[in-house]
């Protein structure tokens, strides 16, 4: 019987030590303190996948049991509701949470949208009529939810190039599910993430529009790990250690990203031969305040969030910051 995705990352984690706990090489193995994770599956994955691997994150004394989920949104609900302990996902959730008094902290980077280095594009069809901003108006894109950094991107992006963003309808879909309806015509656009980008631009059925998330800056920090103010402040040898194992991976698979290609197409379910050739995530090793407070002040200034704030007020004690704004 083929191995699920979960099983797939966790026995490559146990192998990575030589073995399985309880069996030769495994020495140990009863003193981690076992850490439940969510990720969207995407290639800003890879540092996870990569930490569990090579067995980093047991160095730092945690068992990692690490789980595909189709929405930040999703993830961040689990871990409010305990079934998780960190979670993946974009920022706008997480400033809406906070403005709301939900108690949601970053505790570490993932990914960095870097204009010059588009890991995440704007889709259509490639013999779509659809050849500008304002083509979009009252058309339908996907999203992981409606209200999504990537279509709330979109909808500015549209505005600034002349069209009415408002106009634009939203459909929730994880990207697997955009990718497929995109390509089958059942919507019109949709802001895909490397490897569903890559996949669809192999493929030959769909062309890049536009750079949406340049609305927001030409660089920011585009997703984050979170975990709940209870869980940072009852467990931080855990949360050091997490971020720990998620720096020096960080900083590994920046340089090697080849060796990343195989786990991330197993975790996503996508072709590795179709993913060779694509752009690869930038993994964040550190931030500055001005990587999060960039896309805080386009929430603020699209009524994302309805309180203006400061962005070190989402931010963990444990977040890997460099200097500046």
């Amino acid at each position: 019987m083929p191995l699920r995705r979960h099983d797939f990352i966790t026995l490559a984690g146990m192998s990575a030590l030589g073995g399985i706990a309880g069996m030769p090489g495994a020495a140990g193995a009863q003193e981690l303190k076992p850490v439940r994770m969510l990720s969207v599956p995407s290639d800003g994955s890879k540092a996870l996948l990569y930490a569990q691997q090579a067995g980093l994150f047991r160095k730092h004394g945690i068992q990692a049991d690490i789980e595909p989920m189709g929405s930040g949104a999703a993830i961040f609900a689990a871990l409010l509701g305990g079934s998780a302990d960190f979670g993946a996902g974009s920022l706008l959730p997480v400033f809406t949470a906070y403005a709301h008094g939900v108690p949601l902290r970053i505790v570490a980077p993932i990914s960095i949208y870097e204009s010059t280095h588009a890991d995440s594009v704007l889709l259509v069809q490639k013999d779509s009529p659809i050849r500008t901003a304002s083509d979009l108006n009252g058309k339908t894109m996907g999203g992981n939810t409606p209200t999504d950094i990537f279509v709330a991107a979109t909808r500015a992006w549209v505005d600034l190039h002349g069209g009415d963003g408002k106009s634009l309808h939203a459909i929730e879909l994880q990207p697997a599910e955009q990718l497929a309806s995109l390509e089958a015509g059942r919507i019109d656009a949709a802001v895909l993430k490397a490897p569903f980008m890559t996949v669809g631009l192999q493929t030959g059925k769909l062309r890049v529009l536009g750079q949406p998330l340049d609305a927001i800056a030409p660089r920011f920090l585009l997703s984050a790990w979170v975990a709940t103010v209870d869980y940072i402040a009852k467990n931080p040898d855990i949360v050091a250690g997490f971020v720990a194992a998620g720096v020096e991976s960080a900083r590994y698979t920046n340089a090697h990203e080849d060796e990343t290609l195989q786990m991330v197409a197993q975790f996503t379910g996508q072709d590795p031969a179709l993913l060779k050739n694509g752009v690869r995530s930038i993994t964040a090793e550190s931030i500055t305040l001005a990587d999060v407070q960039k896309p805080l002040d386009f929430a603020y200034k699209y009524g994302i969030v309805d309180k203006d704030f400061d962005a070190s007020a989402v931010l963990a004690a444990s977040m890997p910051m460099t200097r500046g704004r």
